[in-house]
C-alpha cells in the first residue's frame, strides 16, 4: 500500500511574535462569554504559501527539489503583521485570522511560483483561493460560521514582522488532538535555495 501524507508549504512565525500573540489569544480563550471557536495551538502557527492536500509520501523529495526554483528567484523580505479579520467575512466568520501585509507582493509572487512549480505533480494545488497572507487563530464550531464583527472591532493584537527567509515543507499528523506538524525539509530564500533536511526547532510542532 502506498503511504499518503497531508502536506503544505509554509513560513514559520518568529518566536518573539509567537509569544506576544500567544499571550493575547490566551486571554481571549479565557473570556467567560467569548465566541464559540475552536482555537489553534500557538506552537503550530504559520503562514501557508501552498496547501498540497493528500499526496503520495514518495513525492516529498521531488516537491522539495521543485521548490528550489521559485524560492531561489525570490528575495528575503519582512511582512508586517497585525490586525484581525475573518473568512469569508467578519459577519459570518468560519476562520478567525491574524493578518500580514504583503505590500510589495513578494510573498504573493512566491506563492504563485510555488504553485506553478508543483502543479505538474500535485493535483489541484492551483485550485485554492487567491493567496492572502495570514495566520489561522481559530475556526467557528458552527458550520455556517458566526458573527464576529463586533467582537473583532473591540480586540487589539500585537504588531511585528514575519521574515520570509526560508520555506518549509510540512506534513500534518491528524488525530483527535490538535494536528502535529512535521517539517520534512526547507529551502532558503534567495541564497542558493539550499535544502535543509533538519529544520531545528520546527522539526515537530503542534497546531
Amino acid at each position: 500500500m502506498i503511504e499518503r501524507w497531508r502536506c503544505f508549504v509554509a513560513v514559520p512565525l518568529p518566536d518573539g511574535l509567537r509569544r506576544d500573540l500567544t499571550d493575547v489569544v490566551s486571554a481571549w480563550r479565557s473570556e467567560a462569554h467569548g465566541p464559540d471557536l475552536r482555537w489553534t495551538d500557538p506552537a503550530g502557527w504559520h503562514v501557508t504559501l501552498a496547501f498540497l492536500g493528500w499526496l503520495d509520501a514518495v513525492l516529498s523529495d521531488e516537491i522539495l527539489t521543485r521548490l528550489v526554483g521559485p524560492v531561489r528567484a525570490a528575495h528575503p523580505v519582512d511582512l508586517h503583521a497585525g490586525g484581525l479579520g475573518a473568512f469569508p467575512s467578519s459577519h459570518r466568520a468560519r476562520v478567525l485570522w491574524y493578518g500580514l501585509t504583503d505590500a510589495a507582493g513578494v510573498a504573493g509572487s512566491l506563492a504563485v511560483g510555488i504553485t506553478r512549480a508543483l502543479a505538474p505533480i500535485v493535483p489541484r494545488v492551483d485550485e485554492g483561493s487567491p493567496f492572502r497572507p495570514h495566520v489561522t487563530l481559530a475556526r467557528a464550531r458552527a458550520e455556517r460560521g458566526t458573527d464576529l464583527s463586533a467582537w473583532i472591532a473591540r480586540r487589539a493584537v500585537p504588531s511585528g514582522v514575519v521574515p520570509i527567509e526560508r520555506v518549509i515543507l510540512y506534513r500534518s499528523h491528524l488525530g483527535r488532538r490538535p494536528a502535529r506538524y512535521e517539517a520534512l525539509g526547507a529551502v532558503t530564500v534567495g541564497t542558493g535555495a539550499r535544502i535543509v533536511p533538519d529544520v531545528q526547532a520546527e522539526a515537530s510542532v503542534h497546531g
